[in-house]
């Protein structure tokens, strides 16, 4: 009874041994979002009050063979001014077009393979379709193919160089005008290596359709970036996307309040930072959008987010919106290879710079006592001390107060003859007369500064003038002789 019971409702309702028939798309012309269900051939859009209407049908021929898993999950590519759709079955790289001219539906592939190349990242150069990387058979790869359009099939490009071991969800962007692909922080496994564990490698690769070449172009070294990414969970990035020009991410943190948005110039390697200050979008989580029941669509630089908690004031239930326009008002924090600080060659310059300055010192200095005591031992001893009276008195007068504490600033104002000038002009002619004396002691010292200006030991306010101790014992000789 129970299995005849069990049967009767499957007759009845066939959509429960259907597997997932749905594969979505945002519109490049109306920006609006569309559904289409492949087993009913139909398409569906996206109302105001969040509701799947019907669109138009879809009218398909004998080639038509639909083969979905039951676990089915399909990823969307639009070429840039066509009106075609091309839906991607994961796991399996069936191909299924919609043409949206005449809502035509057909098949193109052959393929009957199953469990390889899930979650590849596919690309259109030209007219020929890409796949490349993927997960499938317990191991990420590295394989980059192509789909032929006479066999029908997908077919492998060979290839040389310093190839990444994995690309699974990780940063994959086509560059046209180059021809190349560049990839970073790429995931990769295999089950007969180290149990299967899943690893991260941080490695920037590019490859080049010229050349048929991989290369490294160096490593993610970044202090702030490198660390966002080694948190950047497994489940994260299955939200990640292309606009083509920038990679777009949100960070772990990224859960209530001000959100935070990174993008990565694939082309440059620069890395920009946009803070949500003013919250426009606080209610948009990308990590919350689900294949079965998405509710964030994205096509190129445009991203539209059903919001789940609208605003009551307004009757908006979409944000629709330009990252490439959001990312031009991001900040510039650096490139994917800049080095922590320490470790950057501008720090081992400065840091090479300071030790030579200070061998420099130590040589100089070394040199300079060097110099001092053979001036003073030879040559100072044959100089003569042929200054003007004036002076001579001012130097007497500072040696006989040496010994107490130094000769007052009115007993230099008196021997200068300039007590009864004003205070400012005072100073400047005081100054004036001892850098003229220093200058003319120089030779015989080989002191820049042979009278001195200290404090008061009495009181520390008030200065005095004596005789550099470097050079006392030679004045003292001199003046006697």
């Amino acid at each position: 009874m129970k299995l005849f019971l069990s049967l009767f409702l499957l007759f009845l309702f066939p959509e429960f041994l259907k597997a997932n028939q749905f594969a979505y798309y945002l519109s490049n012309s109306d920006h609006k979002a569309y559904r289409i269900d492949l087993y009913k051939k139909e398409i569906a859009r996206l109302d105001s009050n969040s509701n799947w209407v019907f669109y138009h049908s879809l009218r398909t021929d004998s080639t038509y063979h639909p083969d979905f898993m039951k676990t089915a999950v399909f990823t969307v590519l639009q070429k840039k001014n066509t009106n075609r759709i091309h839906i991607f079955q994961e796991c399996t790289n069936q191909i299924y077009v919609v043409d949206l001219t005449d809502f035509q539906l057909k098949r193109k592939d052959d393929t009957y393979y199953r469990g390889v190349n899930c979650l590849a990242y596919r690309f259109f150069r030209g007219n020929e379709i890409f796949s490349l990387g993927g997960y499938g058979f317990w191991r990420t790869n590295n394989h980059l193919i192509y789909f032929d359009k006479k066999t029908k099939e997908w077919e492998a490009t060979n290839a040389k160089g310093q190839s990444p071991p994995g690309m699974y969800h990780g940063f994959i962007s086509y560059i046209p005008e180059k021809d190349v692909i560049v990839s970073f922080s790429n995931y990769f496994t295999d089950v007969s290596d180290d149990y299967g564990k899943l690893k991260l490698d941080q490695t920037i690769y590019q490859f080049s359709f010229f050349t048929k070449t991989w290369k490294k172009l160096g490593e993610i070294t970044h202090p702030v970036i490198k660390q966002v990414l080694e948190e950047y969970s497994y489940f994260d990035r299955q939200h990640l996307f292309y606009t083509g020009k920038y990679f777009v991410f949100e960070p772990s943190s990224n859960k209530n309040g001000i959100h935070k948005y990174y993008f990565v110039n694939p082309r440059t390697l620069e890395v920009f930072e946009y803070n949500d200050l003013e919250l426009k979008y606080a209610r948009i989580t990308l990590g919350a959008s689900q294949s079965q029941k998405p509710s964030i669509f994205r096509n190129g630089p445009w991203l539209l987010t059903v919001l789940q908690n609208p605003n009551p004031s307004s009757t908006d239930s979409f944000l629709l919106i330009n990252f490439d326009d959001l990312a031009s008002d991001a900040t510039f924090i650096g490139l994917l290879t800049d080095l922590p600080w320490y470790q950057s060659d501008w720090f081992y310059g400065i840091l090479l710079i300071l030790l030579a300055s200070v061998l420099i010192v130590i040589m100089t200095k070394i040199k300079s006592k060097r110099t001092k005591k053979v001036v003073h031992v030879s040559q100072i001893q044959d100089v003569k001390l042929d200054i003007d009276p004036t002076s001579l008195r001012l130097l007497k007068s500072i040696l006989e107060n040496q010994n107490e504490d130094g000769l007052a600033i009115d007993e230099v104002n008196r021997i200068l003859d300039i007590e009864n000038l004003a205070f400012d002009t005072q100073r400047y002619r005081r100054s004036a007369m001892i850098n003229q004396v220093n200058q003319t002691l120089t030779l015989l010292t080989g002191e820049r500064s042979s009278i001195i200006r200290v404090n008061s030991v009495e009181d520390r306010r008030q200065k005095r003038y004596k005789i550099n101790p470097n050079c006392l014992e030679l004045l003292q000789r001199k003046l006697v002789n």
